[in-house]
């Protein structure tokens, strides 16, 4: 019995000896196969090892942090981040990612204030001088934004999204023929890559250029990169200006199907669906309920959606449901259309 004991710790030493002794990046390896498998816990327990045994290897903080961030759970994303700072992991691509959280959260300040650490950590990391150049884009500081693109260029000649956020730049700078040279450039250098596609088709919509070639444009982009919420905007927009309204719903279910959250998309919707009811049939009415409904599932204090269920309600002449609706878009934002709305509504449930 001593003997067989013996022999099982012996066992159990040489498997932890051989655990121990794997490198960071086979961890590293087999966390990412556990992650695309959905095994997201066993995933963060090699993510964890790693950290123990290799606690510089920044990377391991970053996919750690992701895997939080896909759960919606910003605060440990954002304190396993601070983690790898801690642990002296590379501070710039850390803080860039932390910047990256509150970006994508909403908060574009605390966004400002990490990217423009990460600069100030690492002046010659191209992918932090691209967040902060999009930023100061976003806030409309052109000159500053452009500075920072260059700056990447120069230390990666020919990155692909240091050239988009410069021709983005230039966009809203109304320089729309320097942003097409840039694009056309990239989109005949990067085929397959969809972002330049799409931004294209946004300069492009200030030019002579005919709507079926921007809409082919947009069309690819999408198909390419059917995540990018920013083309997808410019997109639907673009779809909603010029074109059949029947072909904007097409493309908004799509979108509606990669961002089922999506609040303003679902108004955008619902208002072709009641401008089609107005002009062919009352039926089309449902489906505008349906997405107004959706909207404030997502969101009950969606008061535009409340104001769009009350024109819905008018025009199916159900004015008590309509009075109701109206009230609770003035509560919740007594602006004077919905006051004028809710007027309207109790005229006719009188």
């Amino acid at each position: 019995m001593g003997l067989q004991r013996r022999l099982i710790f012996i066992t159990i030493a040489v498997s932890l000896l051989v655990s121990c002794s794997e490198d960071p990046d086979t961890l590293y390896s087999k966390a990412e196969t556990e992650a695309s498998l959905g095994s997201k816990q066993k995933a963060l327990n090699y993510l964890m090892e790693i950290q123990r045994s290799s606690p510089e290897y920044t990377e391991a903080y970053l996919f750690a942090a992701e895997l939080f961030l896909e759960d919606q759970n910003l605060t440990e994303a954002v304190n396993m981040c601070r983690r790898g700072l801690d642990a002296n992991a590379d501070s710039a691509k850390i803080l860039r990612y932390i910047g990256e959280i509150y970006h994508l959260n909403g908060s574009q300040e605390n966004a400002y204030r990490y990217y423009l650490m990460a600069v100030e950590a690492n002046a010659d990391y191209p992918e932090a001088r691209i967040s902060l150049g999009l930023i100061l884009k976003d806030k409309d500081l052109y000159e500053q934004a452009q500075a920072h693109f260059d700056k990447a260029l120069e230390l990666d000649p020919g990155n692909y999204d240091a050239t988009v956020g410069k021709a983005l730049t230039h966009i809203k700078s109304q320089e729309n023929a320097k942003a097409i040279d840039l694009l056309q450039t990239l989109v005949e250098n990067e085929p397959m890559q969809g972002k330049a596609h799409g931004v294209l088709a946004m300069a492009q919509e200030q030019t002579a250029v005919e709507d079926q070639q921007i809409l082919d444009s947009y069309a690819l982009s999408v198909k390419l990169e059917p995540k990018d919420q920013l083309i997808w905007d410019a997109y639907v927009n673009f779809m909603i200006r010029e074109r059949d309204k029947k072909e904007a719903i097409d493309v908004l279910k799509i979108y509606l199907n990669h961002f089922p959250e999506a609040t303003r998309a679902r108004h955008d919707l619902a208002e072709l669906y009641i401008d089609l009811a107005q002009e062919e049939s009352l039926s089309w009415l449902d489906a505008a309920r349906q997405q107004c409904e959706q909207a404030l599932l997502s969101n009950s204090d969606d008061h535009y959606g409340h104001a769009l269920l009350a024109r819905i309600y008018l025009l199916q002449e159900k004015p008590r449901l309509a009075v109701l609706e109206a009230q609770l878009a003035f509560e919740i934002n007594p602006i004077t259309e919905y006051r004028e709305l809710v007027d309207q509504a109790r005229f006719y449930a009188e």
